[in-house]
C-alpha cells in the first residue's frame, strides 16, 4: 500500500505541510509505504491550448515536471491532496497541477480512468476562518476530482485552522481526524 502526499502549498513549513505531515505518518505507523510531493519543488506550466496539443500529438510542455509528477500519482494506490484555502479555492500550485490532468484525458480518458479507478483519495485542507462555507469551494472541487474517475474511492477530508505556523497541530480535534485519514489511506484496498 503507497499513500501519496500532495502538498499544494508554498509554505513547506506551514500548517498544510504539518497537516499532510500527520496524515502520512499515520498511515505509516500502520504499514504503508509513503512519499509526500511538494509541488513548490517542481515546474508544471499553466495549461494552454489543448487543440496545440491535439494537432501536435504531445505535449507542448513535455520538458516540466507534469508526467514525473503524474507517474508518481498512477503509481501509488492512494493519494492525499493538501491544500490552504485561498480565495475559497485551492492554492494556484496545486490548480495548475490538476488543470494538467486534462492532458491525460485529451489522451485517452478510458485510459485515464482506467488508471485512476482502483484509488482512493482524501483532502486535507486549512483556513483562517472558522467556517466550512468558507472553505466548501475548496473540498468540493477536489472531492469531485477524487470521484472524476468511475470507481474510485473518496475516503473524506480534514479542514483545520491555518494562519500562524503551528496553529493547526494545537488543535487536538483536527489532528485526530488527520490520523483517522492516515489509518482509512492505510487501510483502503482497492475493489477487485
Amino acid at each position: 500500500m503507497k499513500v501519496l502526499g500532495l502538498m499544494g502549498s508554498a509554505r513547506r513549513d506551514g500548517n498544510t505541510n504539518d497537516l499532510v505531515d500527520v496524515v502520512l505518518a499515520a498511515a505509516a505507523e500502520q504499514g504503508a509505504q509513503t512519499e509526500k510531493i511538494v509541488l513548490a519543488d517542481y515546474r508544471v506550466e499553466h495549461i494552454e491550448n489543448c487543440q496545440v496539443c491535439k494537432q501536435r500529438g504531445a505535449c507542448v510542455h513535455a520538458d516540466d515536471d507534469f508526467d514525473k509528477l503524474m507517474a508518481k500519482v498512477y503509481g501509488c494506490d492512494v493519494f492525499i491532496f493538501g491544500s490552504p484555502v485561498y480565495w475559497y479555492t485551492v492554492s494556484g500550485r496545486l490548480k495548475v497541477f490538476l488543470d494538467r490532468w486534462s492532458c491525460e484525458l485529451y489522451k485517452s480518458n478510458d485510459e485515464f480512468c482506467r488508471k485512476m479507478k482502483p484509488k482512493a483519495g482524501g483532502i486535507v485542507t486549512v483556513q483562517e476562518e472558522s467556517t466550512y462555507e468558507r472553505a466548501a469551494s475548496c473540498i468540493e472541487a477536489l472531492e469531485k476530482t477524487v470521484k472524476y474517475a468511475p470507481g474510485a474511492t473518496y475516503l473524506g477530508y480534514v479542514l483545520g485552522p491555518g494562519g500562524k505556523r503551528g496553529t493547526v497541530l494545537k488543535h487536538e480535534a483536527t489532528v485526530a481526524a488527520a490520523r483517522e485519514l492516515g489509518r482509512k489511506a492505510a487501510a483502503f484496498r482497492p475493489a477487485s
